[in-house]
């Protein structure tokens, strides 16, 4: 992902990508946001949808979800987390189904297709 847009991302959710500065034996948020630009609008309604959940629910005593890496593996999104409940789950599995119908380039809906061959990767036919 390009510098910038992550860079925004970290910024807006802080306490989510707390692990960007750690080590790279510790954690693989060092690493960065590792897929395409196309998917920040997906990554950035996830966090939002997360971290809104966790701010207005702080009775039930749940543990901040932190990112440990985020990727794309075979044309999809892979967000490995620790943290949060089976809620806060079935946020990242369904961020990680619609990854499969959303341009990893450029984040269209339309005529998404993953490439055959090689590295797989979920793109439009622009």
């Amino acid at each position: 992902m390009d510098r910038k847009l992550q860079e925004k991302l970290y910024k807006k959710y802080p306490k989510i990508f707390k692990q960007k500065d750690d080590s790279i034996k510790a954690s693989a948020m060092p690493w960065g946001l590792e897929f395409g630009d196309g998917w920040h609008s997906l990554i950035d309604n996830l966090c939002d949808c997360i971290q809104r959940y966790l701010d207005n629910n702080k009775h039930l005593g749940l543990a901040q979800v932190e990112v440990t890496q985020a990727k794309e593996k075979f044309g999809g999104l892979r967000f490995y987390n620790i943290g949060g409940d089976s809620l806060t789950d079935g946020m990242v599995w369904f961020a990680e189904r619609l990854s499969y119908t959303i341009c990893e380039g450029c984040g269209s809906t339309e005529n998404v297709y993953q490439t055959k061959g090689g590295w797989v990767r979920t793109l439009c036919t622009k």
